[in-house]
C-alpha cells in the first residue's frame, strides 16, 4: 500500500472546508446599478493615475442654438415636499438673468415623478445625452424605489424652456446608495447618480467637464425650491471648505430642489454634486478617481464630426452621426474631408487615408488634419478609417460612400476600405458613425 504524506492529508482537509465553509464575494464599493429594464453597466478597473495630477475632461459648450418660442405648460407642484437645506448667513444666490448662456445652459431643472408622486431636483450635463445628479434624485426609499420618469429642462427660465424638454431613458446610481441598510459605511456617501436621454440635448447646450482635482473657487447653479420660486435658476460662486474621500464641504446656499446640482470650478469642471445641509457648511459627492471612471463609463462623450471639400462648392459644413457629407446625384467629386472627434472621455485617435486620383494612398491622418486636397482638381476614390487606442476597444467606426455610377456600397468598418482603387471612379459622397460595441 503507498503512503500517504499527512501534508497531503491536511490540504485535502483545508480544500474541504473552504467548500463546505464558502464565503460570499462581497461587491465593490463602486459597483453601478440600473432602474430596473435598462442596461447594466459594468464598473470600468480603476486607474492608477494620481488624483491630484488627474487634468480630467473639458467642459464644452455645444452650438448654443435655443428653440424659438419654446413655451411649456406649468409643471404641477409637487406631492413630494422639497427637503429644506441650508442658508448660510445671508443669501448670496442670484438669478440667472439669460439661461442661455453657457454654463448655465447646462443647468437642468429635474421633475421626477417616483411611485409614490412628484418631486423635483436639480442637474447638469455633462455629455451629449447623460446628466449628473443625486443618487436621491433617481433612486429614494422613502417615495417608492426607483423613479419611473424625469422630465428634464436645461436652462430652463420660469414657464420658458429654451431648449425643449428631454424625457430620462434610464438611470444609474452606486450599489452603495441603494444599499441604505448596511452598517459597514455611511451610505450618505454615496448619493450620485446619473439620467442617460432620449435625445443628444448636449450638442446644443454644451456640457461640464469632469475632474477630481479640488479647487478652491467653485459655482453651483440649480433650481431651489421651483414651485415657490417660480422655476427660476440660481446660480452663486463660493469656495470650497474640506473634503473627505467621498465628500466635499462648502459655504455655498442651497435649497431643496438644489439637489443634484454640480459644484464646479471656474474652468466648468464638476468637483462633485451636491446632495445635503449641515447648518453652517453644505456638501456633496465628491468626484473622486472612482466616480470619476465611472462617470466616463456612463456619460461616453465621443463625439464625431466631418466635412468633406466638393467640386465647385467648397468646404462644406460639419455634420455628425451618419448625416451625410457631399453630394448626390450632382456628379460633384469629394476632394478632401477632415474628421475630429470632441470632448471624448478615451484616450486615442480617429485615424483615416485617402487613396487620391493621380497621387495613389496618402498617409495616415488624424484628428482634424485634411485628406486629399483642394485646389488641384484630383477626385478622392477611396478612404480608409479606424479609431486606435481606448476608443478601438469602445466604439467600432462606421463608413460607407456614394460612388460614381455605383451609389451607395454598403457600409464598412474599422480600417476597412471603401470606394474603388483603379476604376477612376470619384466619391461623391460620404456617411460615418461611431457604434459603441
Amino acid at each position: 500500500m503507498r503512503k500517504i504524506k499527512s501534508s497531503s492529508i491536511f490540504l485535502t482537509i483545508i480544500i474541504l472546508l473552504l467548500m463546505t465553509f464558502s464565503i460570499p464575494v462581497k461587491a465593490a464599493d463602486w459597483d453601478i446599478i440600473s432602474n430596473p429594464g435598462s442596461e447594466q453597466i459594468t464598473t470600468p478597473p480603476l486607474s492608477a493615475t494620481s488624483e491630484t495630477t488627474n487634468v480630467g475632461i473639458p467642459a464644452f459648450e455645444g452650438t448654443g442654438m435655443v428653440q424659438e418660442g419654446d413655451t411649456v405648460l406649468p409643471i404641477p407642484d409637487a406631492t413630494i415636499p422639497a427637503i429644506p437645506e441650508s442658508i448660510i448667513g445671508t443669501d448670496n444666490r442670484s438669478i440667472v438673468s439669460n439661461t442661455t448662456l453657457f454654463p448655465y445652459r447646462t443647468s437642468c431643472l429635474l421633475v421626477i415623478t417616483f411611485p409614490d408622486g412628484i418631486s423635483y431636483g436639480s442637474g447638469n450635463l455633462i455629455s451629449s445625452d447623460t446628466v449628473l445628479t443625486a443618487g436621491h434624485c433617481v433612486y429614494d426609499t422613502r417615495y417608492g424605489g426607483w423613479a419611473t420618469r424625469i422630465e428634464v429642462y436645461a436652462g430652463r427660465d420660469g414657464s420658458y424652456s429654451p431648449f425643449g424638454k428631454a424625457n430620462s431613458k434610464s438611470f444609474y446610481t452606486l450599489d452603495r446608495w441603494i444599499n441604505l441598510t448596511s452598517k459597514e459605511y455611511d451610505y450618505r456617501e454615496y448619493d450620485i447618480g446619473y439620467i442617460k436621454l432620449d435625445q443628444k440635448l448636449g450638442k446644443t447646450t454644451g456640457w461640464l467637464g469632469l475632474t477630481t482635482t479640488l479647487s478652491n473657487d467653485i459655482s453651483l447653479t440649480g433650481f431651489p425650491a421651483p414651485r415657490d420660486r417660480g422655476y427660476k435658476m440660481y446660480s452663486q460662486k463660493g469656495k470650497l471648505k474640506n473634503s473627505a474621500a467621498n465628500k466635499i464641504y462648502y459655504d455655498l446656499d442651497t435649497e431643496g430642489g438644489q439637489s443634484g446640482s454640480s459644484v464646479y470650478n471656474t474652468g466648468n469642471q464638476v468637483i462633485g454634486v451636491h446632495a445635503y445641509a449641515h447648518g453652517t457648511v453644505n456638501s456633496g459627492t465628491r468626484m473622486n478617481l472612482q466616480n470619476f471612471e465611472i462617470a466616463k463609463k456612463i456619460a461616453d462623450t465621443a463625439i464625431l464630426s466631418y466635412r468633406s471639400h466638393v467640386q465647385n462648392i467648397g468646404w462644406q459644413g460639419w455634420v455628425n452621426d451618419t448625416g451625410i457629407s457631399g453630394t448626390t446625384g450632382q456628379s460633384k467629386r469629394l476632394e478632401a474631408i477632415n474628421l475630429s472627434l470632441s470632448d471624448s472621455s478615451y484616450s486615442g485617435n480617429i485615424e483615416y487615408r485617402a487613396h487620391v486620383q493621380n497621387i495613389g494612398w496618402q498617409g495616415w491622418q488624424k484628428n482634424g488634419a485634411m485628406a486629399g486636397t483642394t485646389g488641384q482638381s484630383n477626385r478622392l476614390e477611396a478612404l480608409e478609417i479606424k479609431l486606435t487606442g481606448e476608443l478601438a476597444k469602445i466604439y467600432n467606426v462606421r463608413y460607407r460612400s456614394h460612388v460614381q455610377g455605383i451609389g451607395w456600397q454598403a457600409w464598412k468598418s474599422n480600417g476597412q476600405m471603401t470606394g474603388t482603387t483603379g476604376q477612376s471612379l470619384r466619391l461623391e459622397a460620404i456617411q460615418i458613425q461611431l457604434v459603441k460595441k
